[in-house]
């Protein structure tokens, strides 16, 4: 969308610099990514605390965690439309406090229902609203360097995977959890400060230059008449209009102009379909190694081979060429595809080597996904718009997340193989890894007139600036035809 990131005051419209400042955006990126999925994947450690704490279930306790991933990814819209609206700085700034505010309200907790609020949706909320922005400002600032500046960004959650659980665990045995959460707090506060480097830019592509209705009314000056009518039809238009009242007023804020897209909407279910099967091998690689009669420490080991793959696979796809003919959508989709093969191929994964091997392979993959993710939707959806189709693109992808795990686990226990979870993880992301090479079919390429809307975008009223062509279409052909009375009249 148009409007994100110009700030109160914008400057001069120019193209993404690819570089320069851009990369002080990433280093913001790196740090919000730390301090969002690296503590995110870190709360673990408290579980055990927690639930003997407040004598809870598992399952209870395990909540705080999944509300946490959900409301990061199922407010992604609303942090895209509040970054349009107030610009990308204040609102990254914004989310470091109340993920910070999250975490130090906890001090207070009386109930699991209590971190239920403070950690999980108030946390969350605040991931939503810096991880977003960032992610969707670095996807601004970058083109040919786009996929190397989102592996830079996102590879700070990995690193910090690994460095914040022994930390967070010294915390909880020298101050109790209550005080290692109020530490944790001052760690996430740092997304405000860093929030700072997030520079507002206008791209060119932001600023429309509307030359028709210029020339319409020029060429309506020859016939006081027939201006007189026009304007009458616009007037009337707009007034009994309400549509497009309701339009002009969600369009401010996001671009739901991407939804009538087939080429956005197709990508949009291959998304949720990669949610859905994204962390069935996260969830049960370890039990499934129980299973099989490995010890505890060996299998959860499995899970650090994951995350060394995941390191290893977001720095390498910083280092992926692009193609005209292989672009970043489809780096991504043959990414997913293969993700998915594996896992179909991990129940023949039977001995700790294989077991060890099936980790490794899936983690070098994972890792290499989300900057290609990012990028795709900056060439999909369009870097001008990258802030809506992002916020979009997460919502769905965490709706495939909530609803993934509990459908796995559902098939675990009519079953009684883990098996069957990992054959449903591997076909969506198998059948997620296809839909988008529908997109290189010609019936979704986009049309020369799309290209050119997408360039003249504006400040969010992208349906309104298509609802001012259509009426304009409307009051040219009136024109026309009135031209035509009044030949015939002088003709008589």
């Amino acid at each position: 969308m148009g409007t994100l990131c110009h700030g109160r005051k914008p400057g001069r419209p120019v193209n993404p610099p690819d570089g320069g400042w851009g990369w002080m955006v990433a280093l913001a990126g790196f740090v919000v990514s730390a301090c969002s999925y690296g503590v995110m994947r870190s709360v673990g450690v408290f579980f055990v605390t927690w639930q003997d704490y407040f004598s809870m279930t598992a399952a209870e306790t395990g909540l705080i965690q999944s509300i946490i991933t959900g409301v990061l990814n199922l407010a992604a819209p609303i942090a895209g439309a509040l970054s349009n609206r107030f610009g990308c700085r204040v609102v990254v700034m914004a989310g470091g406090v109340i993920s910070s505010a999250g975490f130090v309200l906890s001090l207070w907790a009386s109930s699991l229902f209590h971190l239920y609020v403070t950690v999980g949706f108030l946390t969350g909320f605040g991931y939503s609203l810096s991880l977003t922005t960032t992610m969707a400002t670095i996807g601004r600032y970058f083109t040919a360097h786009r996929l190397r500046a989102n592996s830079f960004a996102s590879i700070g959650g990995s690193f910090a995977s690994f460095a914040f659980p022994p930390l967070f665990q010294y915390l909880m045995d020298e101050y109790t959890w209550r005080g290692a959460l109020v530490l944790i707090g001052g760690i996430v506060l740092q997304v405000a400060g860093f929030g700072a480097l997030v520079r507002p830019i206008l791209l060119k592509s932001d600023v429309t230059t509307n030359k028709t209705p210029g020339k319409a009314q020029e060429s309506s000056g020859q016939s006081s008449k027939l201006s007189e009518n026009i304007t009458n039809v616009h007037l009337t238009a707009e007034k009994h209009s309400l549509t497009k009242i309701i339009v002009d007023k969600i369009g401010s804020v996001i671009d739901i102009r991407l939804l009538t897209e087939p080429r956005f909407l197709l990508f949009c279910v291959a998304v949720f379909l990669f949610g859905f099967g994204r962390f069935v091998p996260n969830i049960y690689i370890v039990p499934r190694a129980r299973a099989f009669g490995v010890e505890e420490y060996p299998s959860a080991f499995l899970l650090s081979i994951l995350a060394i793959g995941d390191i290893i696979g977001r720095a390498l796809v910083g280092l992926l060429p692009e193609w005209p003919r292989f672009r970043r959508a489809d780096q991504y989709a043959m990414n997913i595809f293969l993700m998915g093969v594996v896992t179909l191929f991990a129940p023949l994964a039977k001995t700790y080597v294989t077991m060890a091997v099936y980790s490794a392979c899936y983690g070098l993959l994972m890792g290499g996904c989300v900057p290609l993710l990012y990028s795709a939707i900056a060439e999909i959806g369009g870097a001008n718009r990258m802030s809506s189709a992002l916020g979009i693109i997460m919502f769905l992808r965490g709706a495939g997340n909530l609803a993934g795990p509990p459908f796995s686990g559902w098939l675990r226990d009519i079953t009684g193989s883990f098996d069957a979870t990992l054959l449903e993880g591997g076909g969506c992301l198998v059948l997620a890894g296809l839909l988008p090479f529908v997109l290189l079919m010609r019936v979704f390429q986009p049309t020369p007139t799309d290209d050119k809307v997408g360039e003249h975008e504006t400040d969010g009223t992208g349906l309104s600036l298509l609802a001012a062509e259509c009426e304009e279409s409307k009051s040219a052909s009136t024109h026309s035809h009135e031209t035509t009375l009044v030949i015939r009249e002088t003709t008589v």
